[in-house]
């Protein structure tokens, strides 16, 4: 593993160092930078970095397009760039199976702390939100943002990745879909009669923002696991406020407190989603009152906004879905896994897992537990397939033939009602909707050769590797 980069800064500098970085003067907050992003995130371009935004200082900027390709996401985790998409996937899994927190070291200064507005001095416009798209209902300062809460019975910290839009000077939303760990801490707070406490960060270490996107199981802190993934604890001052852990390397950050949706709420939204959809529309969501602003000199917000797929914006390479699930089924018992990859909108929509059969029944058997493990996201494992070990599940040409040539529709698909999904699912009905009943039907597709006669299918007629590499010995400068 090589070294992961300590913060915001020292990532894009690796980017420039490598000639991955433009950067754009002059562009306006309202849509303008939205547009350009998407647009360079369409050509796979490089990074790009917006200072002298219309409106703002210079030195108070956005970086954007920094995660959205396999190159830049091995560079952010620190994973060996040799690797293939699937061996990422399988280096990352034997990693987190020997897990040992490394929880973060409490220090009493860092660079987040070299500008402060307190009391009636804060105010969060006046760093440069962008609104990323067209129907957007407001300004979106919280895209690449990590969202910091603590279990009020349990004591742990938790943080992850909801979106969070601009009220006012002083009040930011807290979007989160239902089943986060969150959701569940701020309801905690709230049958008690009690506003939660809540940091937000708007641009981070990105091994930061990478574990906030990953389902770690209840009661494991994203903290500590960050410090093991990089090989020593995450720098963190205690905030004044709310008592939370703040990454000290953050460029910007909030404390604030969530007060019970009967005593505040704003209407949040639309917002063009990662579906490629404004499915929640708008509608009253919890908000945060911010106490105090943290930043260093010349911030950079991390801007992470989803665009339209294919198009991808997030981690090329699905860590935050096939490792947790590869994991869980291991866990499980399941035997045989030779791979586990998702494809499709957000990395979350078609999972696709690669078995050696050992059993009748084997591939429904993952199919299934797959279903119950992956739910409470959009669209979340919607199609789960299963394929033989000769399928590399990163490679969608390679499935796409198992489902064409090894899957009876007839029987090898079955469609399962009742998983819960979210509310920027697209496909939840008006009616449905209108009663809160953000559940989905899965489908589980067997693309995996019969098992009870799996060896009396036809062979498949492509040449044997020793055929192969006696051929390139023979012919090397065909196969330079």
């Amino acid at each position: 593993m090589t070294k992961v980069p300590e913060d915001l800064r020292q990532f894009i500098s690796l980017l420039q160092k490598r000639g991955e970085v433009r950067v754009v003067k002059g562009a306006d907050w309202d849509l303008e930078i939205g547009a350009i992003n998407e647009m360079m995130a369409e050509r796979r371009g490089p990074a790009l970095l917006f200072d002298q935004i219309k409106g703002y200082p210079p030195g108070f900027r956005i970086a954007t397009n920094i995660l959205h390709r396999a190159d830049f996401q091995k560079i952010a985790f620190g994973i060996p760039e040799e690797l293939s998409n699937l061996e990422v996937v399988r280096y990352w899994k034997e990693r987190w199976s020997q897990f040992s927190p490394v929880p973060p070291k409490v220090v009493d200064k860092g660079p987040i702390m070299e500008n402060v507005m307190e009391g009636e001095g804060v105010d969060v416009l006046q760093f440069p939100a962008p609104k990323w798209h067209e129907g957007d209902g407001g300004r979106y300062i919280g895209t690449g943002v990590i969202t910091i809460t603590r279990d009020p019975e349990e004591g742990w910290v938790n943080f992850g990745t909801y979106r969070v839009m601009i009220h006012d000077s002083k009040t930011l939303s807290f979007y989160a879909s239902p089943g986060k760990h969150a959701t569940i801490m701020r309801e905690k707070y709230w049958a008690r009669g009690q506003e939660c406490p809540v940091v937000m960060c708007f641009g981070q270490q990105p091994l930061l923002f990478g574990v906030s996107t990953m389902a770690l199981p209840w009661g494991i802190s994203e903290y500590d696991m960050a410090g093991y993934l990089q090989g020593e604890p995450v720098e963190v001052i205690i905030g004044k406020e709310t008592g939370l852990p703040i990454p000290a390397k953050a460029e910007i950050a909030i404390e604030g407190f969530s007060p019970p949706p009967s005593v505040q709420g704003r209407p949040e939204g639309p917002f063009g989603e990662w579906t490629g959809y404004y499915a929640s529309g708008r509608r009253d969501e919890p908000v945060v009152r911010i106490k105090r602003i943290y930043f260093r000199d010349d911030p950079i917000i991390h801007g992470q906004p989803p665009v339209k797929p294919p198009v991808n914006t997030w981690f090329p390479i699905p860590l935050h879905t096939a490792v947790p699930l590869w994991m869980e089924l291991e866990k499980l018992g399941i035997p045989d896994i030779q791979g586990v990859y998702v494809h499709g909108p957000g990395n979350r929509v078609v999972v696709v897992i690669s078995l050696r059969q050992r059993y009748l029944g084997h591939a429904k058997q993952v199919a299934a537990l797959a279903g119950a493990i992956l739910q409470g996201g959009a669209c979340t494992g919607r199609y789960i397939i299963t394929v033989d070990e000769d399928i590399d599940p990163s490679d969608w040409e390679e499935v796409l033939w198992a489902v064409c040539t090894r899957c009876d529709p007839e029987h090898y698909i079955d469609i399962v009602p009742g998983f819960l999904t979210s509310p920027l699912d697209p496909m939840i009905p008006p009616e449905k909707r209108s009663r809160r009943d953000f559940t989905t039907a899965k489908v589980l597709i067997n693309a995996c050769r019969p098992y009870h006669w799996k060896d009396q299918f036809p062979p498949v007629n492509r040449a044997s590797e020793e055929l192969r590499e006696r051929v390139k010995a023979k012919f090397p400068e065909l196969f330079q």
